[in-house]
């Protein structure tokens, strides 16, 4: 497979008390983890610290000038296959369908752990109240070969700017959008009054 490491993570064995016959060492397996590599001197072009949106954690920020059309880094992540899919999605992305044949049996990314840098760019809406807000600076391109994903800066990205992507038409924005700091913070920061009314595009 293009460029795929596969990592193992050594589980030490443990001590257990078994119904009074004294300690005994317990072996586990080795874990398995197929981690896609990616190319990291683009992380020196960004570091992670607490976002500007309220309640949305950590968030990415230009450590340097990010030319408009330059790639900010690639989506690393540990490789899933179609039936082992985490719990948690939010950090989850599809290889593309054109990309199948060379990731397999890998079909996901999943980026909370392994994510690189860009793993950790937040969400900010493209329109608000059907207004432009021209808060993305960068997009998500899907490659159909490795690394699968990049991100691209749609302008100049000053240094210590907030990075700000979509993640497409597929996520699930409501429960962060809806949420009235976030509301306030984004409507505030586009200076759109959004007391009567307050939708988003992404």
């Amino acid at each position: 497979m293009d460029r795929i490491v596969v990592i193992f993570l050594l589980m030490f064995s443990g001590l257990f008390l078994c119904r009074g016959d004294g300690l005994a060492a317990a072996q586990k397996a080795p874990v398995q983890l197929a981690l896609l590599k990616i190319d990291k001197s683009y992380e020196k072009k960004t570091v992670i610290k607490k976002s500007t949106i309220p309640n949305a954690g950590n968030g990415l920020f230009a450590a340097i000038k990010i030319k408009k059309g330059e790639v900010i880094g690639e989506l690393g992540g540990r490789l899933v296959t179609a039936d082992a899919m985490p719990k948690d999605t939010h950090y989850l992305a599809g290889i593309p369908e054109c990309a199948w044949e060379k990731a397999a049996p890998y079909r996901y990314i999943d980026s909370k752990d392994y994510g690189a840098h860009v793993s950790r760019i937040n969400f900010a809406p493209q329109k608000i109240n059907g207004i432009d807000t021209h808060f993305q600076n960068a997009a998500i391109k899907q490659l159909c070969q490795h690394p699968y994903f990049i991100f691209i800066a749609l302008r100049d990205i000053e240094p210590g700017e907030e990075i700000w992507s979509s993640y497409g038409p597929h996520y699930d924005y409501e429960r962060f959008m809806r949420a009235p700091a976030v509301r306030n913070f984004f409507c505030a920061l586009a200076k759109i009054d959004c007391r009567q009314k307050y939708d988003y595009k992404s």
